[in-house]
């Protein structure tokens, strides 16, 4: 199938409009539509095509409800730590956001990476040389790479369902409970071969405050690229 050019102004107008989403309806989203988003998230790209990548969509409300009190716990947990140094106030209610988002979303979906065999590293070993000495595309995290790419590609296609999004990186405080309670790694495998969390994704409609709330300005395109 031959892929139609959209005009690339509207387009990049259209890309400009997206923005994280915290709060949510209670509106449920369709089986379809969740599909469309996972079928979105694997046309990202991948070193070697290995798709390295695992999305567990979690619908339930009590197993949502598990995960977020898991992560809730942790932060409080984590507050606690920081009230014993100077710069609690610093904190202060910052861990509400690394749960509140989940709490409030209508879907989780929890993206998982797995980290495969340096293969161009096991060549060299072979060889007498060691990987280490040299500069590899392995010092890259390559897997982490692509599964963020089919993250980004999810979030694209959620707004352009009309839905809104949050990837957040606050759920990695409960990460191997997460990992848990959904199954996510693989008991037969050892922890650093197997599927691992990589933040997680508050997903549902937005509710009224989050579609009046403006967009957090950028800062200019100058500060970030460089031509040369």
């Amino acid at each position: 199938m031959t892929a139609t050019a959209l005009d690339p102004q509207a387009t990049l107008a259209w890309l400009q409009t997206r923005r994280s989403t915290r709060t949510f309806t209670a509106e449920p989203v369709p089986r379809a539509v969740l599909e469309r988003l996972l079928e979105a998230a694997i046309t990202a790209p991948s070193n070697s095509n290995r798709q390295p990548w695992k999305y567990v969509i979690v619908e339930s409300p009590a197993l949502r409800r598990q995960l977020v009190e898991r992560v809730r716990a942790a932060a409080e947990a984590l507050a606690a730590q920081l009230a014993r140094g100077p710069h609690a106030e610093e904190f202060g209610g910052y861990g509400d956001f690394f749960w509140q988002p989940l709490a409030a979303a209508a879907v989780l979906v929890l993206p998982c990476v797995r980290r495969l065999p340096d293969t161009l590293g096991a060549l060299l070993r072979s060889a007498g040389v060691e990987p280490g000495a040299l500069q590899l595309p392995g010092d890259m995290p390559m897997e982490v790479c692509a599964t963020s790419a089919g993250v980004m590609a999810m979030m694209l296609q959620a707004h352009a369902e009309g839905l809104g999004a949050c990837w957040m990186a606050g759920p990695m405080i409960a990460a191997r409970e997460l990992e848990q309670l959904c199954a996510i790694r693989e008991p037969e495998l050892p922890a650093s071969e197997g599927f691992h969390l990589l933040g997680a994704l508050a997903l549902g409609y937005p509710d009224d405050a989050a579609r009046a709330a403006a967009k957090p300005p950028r800062r200019p395109l100058a500060l970030h690229a460089r031509f040369l």
